[in-house]
């Protein structure tokens, strides 16, 4: 799986800038988790799974609304950053690697998947889903935000491997759910691009 180092450090420097100057990539970033949360009925009894979570912020955000919640990614770095910067009793940050190797028992209730789809190559999307729904309970749901593209990499952005258009990701996902409920709309980027997003709404898993 490719590392999106560089993405997910831009996003965090528009976080750090003042709110006025970036209120549009305020509201994308966290009304993402918010509509997450939303749309899936987080409640406070759920083990929720945040993936990826890059630098934490929004699993930190979901983190008083569940029972708790795993922030994974696949950088080392951003883990032990989002430790640090966004410590909480409810979140356990760790690597994928970690969370499949230590957290054999644990299964959600909720997965949010937000800008992680695009940062794999195609011959491992299959393998990277299949493994993520593993830890999925039956009856589970599960949110995901995805660029919409020409199943290429990005013209815009080298960090995105694999922007998918929209039947190549029903095909992914509606195998796997009862109910399945696709949105799309524009979303201003953290490289200041006016993109088209799909939203997915996964509920009852298979």
């Amino acid at each position: 799986m490719a590392l999106y180092k560089g993405e997910t450090l831009i996003s965090n420097e528009f976080i750090k800038k003042p709110i006025q100057e970036n209120t549009k990539i305020f509201y994308n970033h966290f009304g993402r988790y918010f509509y997450a949360a939303k749309t899936l009925n987080i409640k406070k009894n759920h083990v929720c799974i945040d993936s990826s979570c890059g630098n934490g912020y929004g699993t930190f955000s979901l983190a008083d609304k569940c029972k708790y919640i795993f922030g994974l990614d696949i950088n080392q770095e951003y883990i032990d950053l989002a430790k640090k910067d966004y410590n909480n009793p409810n979140i356990i940050f760790c690597t994928y690697n970690d969370f499949y190797s230590n957290y054999t028992n644990i299964l959600a209730d909720r997965i949010i998947c937000i800008e992680t789809i695009e940062h794999i190559p195609k011959e491992e999307i299959n393998d990277f889903i299949n493994k993520l729904l593993s830890k999925l309970k039956l009856g589970g749901s599960m949110f995901v935000t995805i660029p919409l593209g020409n199943n290429e990499p990005s013209s815009y952005n080298e960090f995105h491997l694999n922007e998918m258009s929209i039947g190549v990701v029903y095909g992914l996902f509606s195998p796997h759910f009862t109910n399945m409920n696709i949105e799309i709309d524009n979303f201003t980027n953290s490289f200041g691009y006016d993109c088209q997003y799909c939203y997915l709404i996964l509920k009852n898993k298979k």
